[in-house]
């Protein structure tokens, strides 16, 4: 039987938002020049659920929630936020059942094979598109999804598959024009005036002036990490790239150190 006949003719199209710039531009692309957009998925990671503790820097999800999606909204905009049932201290409390490491608590992800973003943030964004297309229907929906790459990253855009779709690269956008874009609309993210990178505040890939923001900006929340340190029984005590935390802040202060001299 031919794979069209599994699949229903008109495709859903999502863009997948981080509402960093660069998915943000995307949305506004879109608009624009008036590509089908049925749908926008944000997929919040969560430090800590019982607590309602976000993983996004506050700043950031408060832009989200109070201004980002309320303009999307009034642009016509459908926008849908997922989350994990796990959540970060869910998977640094969990405890190995196998190997060598048996009965040890997992601890802090290891960095380039963060369990964090694959339990929390892929897999919700996985269920929602299943969802979509129809679970276990025989006859399935296309989705096109529509993902930030700016035109100036060639090396993520070779990697798309064919249902990814960057319309950055489509219109000729660079991550700087997508930065302007943003800003024009009143839907830049205030997280551009300390830095260039979004994503978790507690991720082991985050560069160390982004750490010396949050603990000077949110001290509560570095303090949760300095907590999370001292836990027993942990399989690893490496935060970045096997450094422990406590090796971190050191580095952290003689970095504040050197800018307080010059």
């Amino acid at each position: 039987m031919n794979m069209r006949e599994h699949l229903n003719d008109r495709p859903i199209f999502i863009a997948s938002c981080s509402f960093g710039k660069d998915s943000i531009a995307t949305i506004l692309l879109a608009l624009e020049h008036g590509e089908p957009l049925d749908r926008v998925v944000f997929s919040e990671v969560m430090f800590d659920h019982e607590r309602g503790i976000s993983g996004e820097i506050p700043e950031h999800i408060e832009c989200i929630y109070n201004t980002a999606i309320p303009k999307l909204h009034g642009m016509g905009v459908h926008v849908d936020v997922v989350r994990a049932e796990r959540d970060y201290c869910y998977c640094f409390y969990n405890v190995i059942q196998k190997g060598r490491h048996a009965g040890k608590i997992y601890g802090f992800p290891i960095a380039g094979k963060c369990c964090i973003n694959s339990y929390c943030k892929v897999a919700p964004i996985r269920k929602y598109l299943a969802e979509i297309a129809g679970g276990s229907r025989r006859v399935k929906t296309r989705i096109v999804q529509y993902v930030g790459i700016a035109a100036d990253e060639p090396l993520r855009l070779a990697r798309l598959t064919g249902n990814k779709v960057s319309l950055l690269a489509k219109y000729g956008y660079t991550e700087q024009m997508a930065k302007q874009l943003c800003a024009a609309h009143g839907l830049l993210s205030p997280i551009y005036a300390t830095g260039t990178r979004g994503g978790c505040w507690f991720c082991p890939n985050c560069r160390l002036q982004q750490f010396i923001n949050l603990r000077r900006s949110h001290p509560e929340l570095w303090a949760e990490l300095v907590e999370l340190s001292h836990t027993p029984n942990l399989c690893s005590y490496g935060f970045k790239y096997g450094k422990t935390l406590q090796e971190i802040e050191r580095r952290m202060d003689w970095e504040e150190r050197q800018l307080k001299l010059f």
